[in-house]
């Protein structure tokens, strides 16, 4: 049988293909950038003059008067070229990046050191993109080690949410691979935990702290829009198997706009036509396309009443996602900062009680399936042999499907009577249980072992060959000679014949079984009269 091609399978080879452009980026992205300054600082201060030339280029003045001591400069720019001069001699310059995956500078804290007898300062900022050409900038100067501590104190409860997220999204994705993924159930707890290790990689990436620490930034800001292109689609499939039941064509559209663009936005990117910042609003739409999404989840269980936890639940996290979302995109269009923490914590919240509920449906659904196992395992299988038992012979009979070159072969254990008239039932039972060990240590890989009843056994084998069968019989013979020469009590014997099956002459393999037993009873009319009874 073909596999299926789903959605879940094309968003597994774009996650891998973007994985593999990260990495890729990670050694090819680099900024050109002059810094001779090496601290930090962090107190307001306001430029002289200010002058905007033809070509956008903004260009601030600083007379400074002397002082006593150095100090640092400071200020942040985003996606935008920058060149710091004191007294008329450069010393610091960030360029933009020129590769496939970006042609920006990034967001960046710009910071350098200036002496205490510097005069004039002079910063000339040139937005990459037309639409930063109207940022204005705030600068800071002043102590180094203050900076420092003044950025870890604003930064430290935003980076530690995102860490948790980050923490809590491994941790269920871990959860499935190891007790969902065989059962394939809770799908819902997988995409959520890979949102929200996105989600906690993306703002932990946006943190002023880690823009300082974090150099590269071009890199950083095709890390960061590469996974804000992945959220949209893996939180789609989340709500998809978690509260949407019906929907499946408007998945499908959503989920083909969501990859659709972000495969147009790869292609302008490769293209150097246009950078992932100049198209983010293709990942925007796809944002408020999943809240819409997820509303319709929501609005489709409340239209078939099913009013449980699981809408309440969700309808405080589709507010809470709402919250954290509008509060995203009206920081990036109004180029407010730190506005993000704000949706961030409800964010984690809800996520942890989320990932709890689903972690403990998901407990009891493997739970059932392993009753349900259980069950079906007593209801086909033998429990003193452990070989399949004639019920599960007579279903796979039915079911057919057997092809052209099945084999039955059938085995019986000579003088079992004789083994527990004169050894006990115990020893009878164990040499029950000896054989049919060797029968399925011998063929079980082959095909599947049924004990039919008392000392019958059968083997069906779908795709196999007289040879291949020889060798295997010939195999067990020597198994049950080693047998025999270790035992002290038991004298295995097992008659052997098999058939295959012929559309000619086989209405169904339970005819061919029917052969093979013939061959089997004469081949255990032989043996008995070559060796006798051991316990005569």
């Amino acid at each position: 049988m073909k596999n299926k091609i789903t959605l879940q399978s094309i968003y597994t080879v774009f996650l891998c293909i973007h994985a593999l452009l990260l990495i890729i980026a990670g050694f090819t992205v680099k900024e050109n950038k002059l810094n001779l300054g090496e601290e930090k600082s962090y107190v307001e201060i306001v430029p002289d003059s200010r002058e905007i030339s033809g070509d956008g280029t903004q260009h601030y003045t600083f007379r400074c008067l002397p002082g006593t001591r150095d100090y640092y400069f400071l200020f942040y720019t985003n996606h935008q070229e920058v060149q710091v001069f004191a007294d008329g001699e450069l010393i610091y310059r960030r360029d933009r990046a020129d590769t496939i995956f970006g042609h920006t500078s990034g967001a960046v804290w710009n910071m350098m050191e200036f002496s205490a007898d510097t005069k004039e300062i002079v910063v000339t900022v040139k937005a990459v993109y037309r639409s930063g050409e109207k940022n204005n900038h705030t600068f800071y100067m002043g102590n180094g080690v203050g900076i420092l501590r003044q950025l870890v104190s604003e930064s430290v409860f935003a980076m530690g949410v995102s860490l948790l997220l980050v923490i809590i999204g491994i941790c269920m994705i871990i959860y499935w691979l190891f007790l969902c993924r065989k059962t394939k159930v809770a799908m819902e707890l997988l995409y959520i935990g890979i949102s929200a290790v996105l989600i906690g990689v993306w703002a932990f990436t946006e943190e002023k702290l880690v823009m300082i620490l974090f150099d590269n930034r071009a890199y950083a800001s095709y890390l960061t829009y590469s996974l804000l292109m992945l959220i949209g689609v893996t939180f789609m499939f989340f709500v998809k198997h978690y509260i949407v039941k019906e929907g499946r064509y408007l998945l499908g559209f959503l989920v083909a706009f969501a990859m659709g663009g972000m495969f147009l936005m790869m292609i302008l990117q490769g293209l150097n036509i246009t950078d992932f910042k100049e198209t983010v609003w293709i990942v925007h739409i796809v944002l408020v396309g999943d809240l819409l999404y997820f509303l319709f989840g929501i609005l489709e269980k409340m239209h078939r009443r099913r009013r449980g936890k699981h809408v309440g639940l969700n309808t405080a996290g589709l507010a809470v996602l709402a919250l954290a979302v509008g509060l995203e995109l009206f920081a990036y269009y109004t180029q407010l900062a730190n506005m993000q923490i704000f949706g961030m914590f409800g964010l984690l919240a809800y996520i942890i009680i989320l990932g709890m509920e689903v972690a403990c449906d998901a407990a009891d659904k493997i739970a059932e399936l392993q009753k349900a196992e259980i069950y079906k395992e007593l209801a086909e299988k033998d429990i003193l042999t452990k070989c399949y038992n004639r019920n599960a012979y007579a279903e796979d009979i039915r079911k057919g499907g057997f092809g052209e070159n099945a084999f039955v072969v059938m085995f019986d254990l000579n003088n079992l009577k004789a083994c527990n008239d004169t050894q006990g039932h115990m020893e009878g039972d164990r040499y029950l249980t000896d054989s049919a060990d060797l029968i399925r240590r011998t063929f079980e890989a082959h095909g599947k072992v049924y004990r039919m009843g008392g000392d019958e056994f059968c083997v069906v084998m779908d795709n196999s060959s007289e040879k291949e069968i020889h060798a295997l019989i010939k195999s067990l013979i020597e198994e049950e000679k080693r047998y025999n020469e270790r035992s002290q009590t038991i004298h295995m014997q097992i008659a052997m014949g098999f058939a295959r099956y012929d559309a000619g002459r086989d209405s169904d393999l339970d005819r061919t079984r029917s052969r093979a037993d013939e061959l089997m009873y004469a081949n255990k009319k032989e043996l008995k009269e070559a060796a006798g009874s051991p316990w005569v």
